[in-house]
């Protein structure tokens, strides 16, 4: 979804664009191709308590409401701040949060309330507030960004005094990973309606029942949250005391800040000084699973790329090696689809297995040159959507211009200030007369059809061209009516075979995540998973 897309200025253009240019043409290496070995889920736990820590994020937080939760900032925030019915383990697995999922058919979820759960200021977690808070998304008045989520849903209902039964009018086994993601963060209805407006704003705040509670908010310094002391699971006893989480949108800034102190923790990926932060004795960095892709988006198949054949000859023509040598420093994967192997949170040797025989993105210019000429679309103009301004977008955008000539297309690239770069995913009129566009994006919850049901299936969120596979549409709702989870795998296995047989975006790298640290910090979520989970509860001293 949108929210994939973290803009930062991240290298020198002119020197690093050297290194992309002069790399077309060769044959990128093939090595580290899915292979995930030494990449982390977790850090290990903290030993000593700590009063506090001072956290970084890309810039400052927008808003705590959840259903208004569409990027970095705002999710590290609100993932130790408020839970889910059910959550997402580091791994991607799902598991009972607030409450244990049963199902006594098929279109038919049952949530029973754990005892004993309270907000921050001591009222009672009850139906009625899983409710409201569930319903909030559905709510088009409010503008929320999830309603899309509950499509398939008939109904939201207490149906006891502890528990929450959602009826789907067809089975939807994608449901709870999703109330396990964004959507599914739980707040306390009364307090919400006494706030107003002003709830999820400095001035209004939130009320959630995490192991962390919101202190104060300051816009231009500092959002601080604190630990929970009463908080309602004893299993659960963090040592930070309290956590300021600080807009960090200078790189050279954060990089000094992190190397003297200043800043003790940040979830990154593509960040240029990596080598340097590595070196520093200071600093700790550990290379995580990764659920997102930076790739190219194709927008349009009314000019050019509309034919399958060219897409897939502009994957052919790209060196991802130096891609990811450069604009990554190494710390991504070769990619073989659009979602990486992080994304596997259940079924993991049957998504491994059909990983394994999908074929490897290979540069090859003149396997490219042909299949360009067998199209007719030899001199054709392609229009690439960047910003002069993003600098990682720039580099990728001149990259994929040089790598479109070399083939014999004409590229022209279209730049827009970094502020509307955002108009291409939300506005038709800024997409017009442009056939694609930068990202990097990945999915709410471990699996690929967090991802690729946004842009392959009809009506997706960022199904832009339109594409349509009905093969793909019916073996992906296969997959979310599938109750077997291998089955299920299998179903997105093949789905997603055929979506990169049709180059619907071409993938250019499977990005780490990067955790950076003080040296004498630990106990923070490595994977992706940081974005939905509480990923702070065993951070702490060493």
């Amino acid at each position: 979804m949108i929210s994939g897309q973290k803009w930062r200025g991240l290298f020198a253009v002119v020197a690093v664009f050297a290194l992309l240019v002069s790399a077309c043409g060769r044959s990128a290496s093939t090595s580290n191709t899915g292979n995930t070995a030494g990449l982390a889920n977790t850090t290990p736990p903290g030993k000593k308590a700590v009063d506090k820590v001072v956290w970084g994020v890309y810039r400052e937080t927008n808003s705590l409401d959840p259903i208004f939760a569409f990027d970095y900032p705002e999710n590290t925030v609100l993932a130790v701040l408020c839970e889910q019915l059910v959550v997402q383990s580091a791994d991607g697995s799902i598991g009972p949060g607030l409450a244990t999922l049963t199902y006594p058919n098929s279109t038919t979820l049952v949530f029973d309330l754990k005892p004993g759960i309270t907000f921050w200021d001591g009222k009672p977690l009850t139906p009625d507030d899983v409710v409201y808070s569930l319903q909030r998304n559905t709510d088009a008045s409010l503008g929320g960004f999830y309603g899309a989520v509950f499509k398939n849903v008939k109904s939201i209902a207490a149906t006891g005094p502890s528990q929450v039964t959602i009826t789907v009018t067809q089975p939807d086994y994608w449901l709870p990973d999703e109330l396990a993601s964004t959507p599914g963060w739980i707040v306390e209805k009364a307090y919400v309606q006494a706030k107003g407006k002003g709830f999820g704003t400095p001035t209004g705040g939130t009320m959630c029942t995490g192991s962390y509670k919101l202190q104060s908010w300051k816009p231009g310094d500092v959002l601080s949250v604190v630990r929970n002391d009463s908080y309602w699971n004893s299993k659960v006893k963090p040592l930070v005391r309290e956590i300021d989480f600080k807009g960090t949108p200078d790189e050279a800034s954060l990089t000094s800040a992190l190397e003297t102190g200043g800043v003790n923790g940040y979830f990154a990926y593509a960040i240029s000084t990596l080598d340097q932060l590595r070196k520093n004795k200071n600093v700790k960095v550990v290379d995580g699973a990764g659920w997102n892709v930076d790739a190219f988006i194709v927008s349009s198949f009314k000019g050019a790329l509309g034919d399958k054949r060219v897409r897939q000859a502009l994957s052919m023509a790209i060196d991802r090696k130096a891609m990811i040598d450069t604009i990554f420093r190494g710390a991504a994967l070769m990619p073989k689809a659009l979602t990486p192997p992080g994304t596997w949170g259940y079924a993991r040797s049957v998504f491994q297995s059909g990983y394994d025989k999908l074929p490897v993105l290979k540069q090859d210019i003149t396997a490219a040159k042909k299949l360009i000429v067998d199209a007719g679309a030899t001199g054709k103009t392609i229009t690439l959507g960047i910003s002069s301004e993003l600098n990682d977008v720039a580099l990728e955008g001149g990259a994929y211009q040089t790598a479109g000539q070399a083939i014999g297309l004409t590229v022209k690239l279209k730049s827009v200030s970094a502020a509307n770069y955002i108009n291409f995913f939300t506005d038709p009129n800024a997409r017009a007369g442009v056939d694609g566009f930068f990202t990097t994006n990945y999915g709410d919850y471990a699996d690929p059809a967090g991802l690729l049901s946004t842009l392959a299936l009809p009506g997706g969120s960022q199904n832009y061209p339109p594409y349509s596979n009905q093969q793909v549409t019916d073996l992906m709702n296969a997959a979310r009516s599938e109750p077997d989870l291998n089955k299920r795998a299998q179903d997105m296995v093949d789905a997603q075979k055929l979506i990169m047989d049709d180059m619907v975006w071409i993938p250019d790298a499977f990005p780490n995540n990067e955790v950076i640290t003080s040296s004498n910090l630990t106990g923070a979520y490595a994977s992706f998973a940081y974005m939905f989970a509480p990923w702070a509860n065993q951070l702490g001293g060493t």
